[in-house]
């Protein structure tokens, strides 16, 4: 099985990289800002449609299986046309779907829709990375990767914000959406730069990556299974427990603000300590703050509800990105990329199922059983996370590791960034020997 991914090329140097890099990052956040619009609405137009929130979570769960897919399979369809016209029919299809979810009223059509926005979105990405990595001189990769990163959450989170007065009954929102994804066409046109390589193609290894680290590859999962599914099932919580909408929106950009922000704190410590460590910690606060969330209402002070929304998305969102980090510590530097691509596909496994089994829990029960379900995966995987880490010999005490970096969940292309990737051309580090989290892990050296 394989995922597309984008050759390094030696990049273009007629232009100090801030300008280079500009046309791209215009394009994800003019695309991000339609992403936070439909994150926050769609939800409640369905609701409102009278879909129940089990239907709900099928329609999401079909645009994280299009995102999957995509990912499989975007390189063949670039391949024949090229990055630049690839693009533009990406961008126009995923207005077309977008658009076209004001005209759909039958569940197969709208997730026919759903499915075709997520398949274009993750086109979009791929497209926009390998551009990106075209432009970025090796040692000014972390750099940029952080402003995107950046770029994607902040605008995102406007997008979402923009959506507070908004109809959900109406067309507006999905017109804000439509045409924001149309204008990324724009800044793409104008990049003057010689194209990438075209995406190539990276082979998926699940049993390597569970040997690698098992405790890496459940957190990605996790993370698709309780955050991503909160993004559906988000908004239809705060409605059941009788927030408006422009509370429900706030509630939900808090969340987003919370991914954004923690991950890099989080992230810094993760570098100080082993990160098994580091998941373990992620799991018990995950398990605090669902605690907590279980007993909110709509009489519970909103204020207390964003922070623990915040809270509840900055640990969530730091599951993925040490995850990544802690198998790349385990493994050598020439299988980063294959490792890093195999942990997505294992995340949006995860966030293809969570919408689903998200929505049936409160749809069976109450707006609070989605965090019971959270609290038992979550438990799961820290038993299973301190169990990893009982079996290790204590004579071990230094592992290889990198320095952190927080990764969106866009494509396979974006690991392509890793600076110590071996087959980079201004790679520093060597390549460390692969060593399996467990107990028969030999004692490494740290690297200078």
């Amino acid at each position: 099985m394989t995922l597309g991914a984008a050759s390094l090329e030696s990049p273009a140097k007629q232009a100090p990289v801030p300008w280079r890099v500009l046309p791209p990052l215009v394009s994800t956040a003019l695309t991000m800002v339609g992403a936070g619009v439909l994150g926050s609405l769609l939800p409640l137009r369905f609701s409102a449609m009278g879909m129940s929130d089990g239907t709900i979570g099928l329609i999401a769960t079909a645009e994280a299986l299009g995102f999957l897919v995509a990912c499989l399979y975007a390189h063949k369809l670039i391949a024949p046309v090229g990055l630049e016209r690839a693009y533009a029919t990406f961008a126009s299809l995923k207005s077309v779907a977008i658009l076209g979810l004001y005209f759909a009223d039958s569940v197969s059509l709208l997730m026919v829709l759903r499915f075709m926005i997520g398949a274009n979105a993750a086109g979009l990405a791929i497209i926009v990375e390998s551009w990106l990595n075209a432009l970025v001189p090796n040692e000014q990769r972390g750099r940029v990767l952080t402003i995107y990163v950046l770029v994607y959450g902040l605008f995102f989170g406007m997008g979402q914000l923009l959506a507070q007065n908004l109809n959900v009954r109406g067309p507006e929102f999905l017109f804000i959406a439509g045409i924001a994804t149309t204008l990324a066409l724009v800044p793409m046109v104008a990049i003057d730069v010689r194209a990438p390589a075209l995406p190539r193609r990276v082979t998926l290894d699940i049993p390597k990556a569970l040997r690698t680290s098992p405790a890496s590859v459940l957190a990605c999962l996790l993370n698709g299974l309780i955050l991503t599914a909160f993004t559906t099932v988000g908004p239809l919580f705060g409605e059941r427990i009788g927030l408006d909408q422009a509370h429900i929106v706030l509630s939900m950009a808090c969340v987003s603000l919370g991914g954004l922000v923690l991950q890099w704190p989080i992230g810094y410590f993760s570098d100080k300590f082993d990160r098994l460590y580091a998941l373990i910690g992620l799991g018990v606060g995950i398990l605090a703050v669902a605690a907590a969330l279980v007993m909110v209402s709509k009489h519970s002070p909103f204020v207390v509800l964003a922070i623990l929304f915040g809270m509840f998305g900055g640990l969530g969102e730091s599951l993925y990105a040490v995850g990544v980090a802690h198998a790349n510590d385990r493994a050598q530097s020439s299988d980063y990329v294959a490792l890093s691509s195999t942990l997505l596909f294992i995340w949006a496994l995860g966030a293809a199922i969570g919408p689903t089994t998200g929505t049936y829990a409160i749809q069976l029960t109450t707006p609070s059983a989605f965090f019971v379900y959270v609290i038992v995966l979550t438990a799961a995987f820290t038993l299973f996370s301190s169990w990893r880490l009982y079996r290790r010999k204590t004579d071990r005490l230094v592992e290889t590791r990198e320095e952190f970096l927080a990764y969106p969940q866009t494509s396979p292309n974006i690991y392509e960034w890793l600076p110590y990737h071996r087959d980079s051309p201004q790679a520093s580090p060597p390549a460390a020997p692969e060593a399996p989290d467990g107990p028969d892990a030999p004692v490494e050296p740290p690297r200078g």
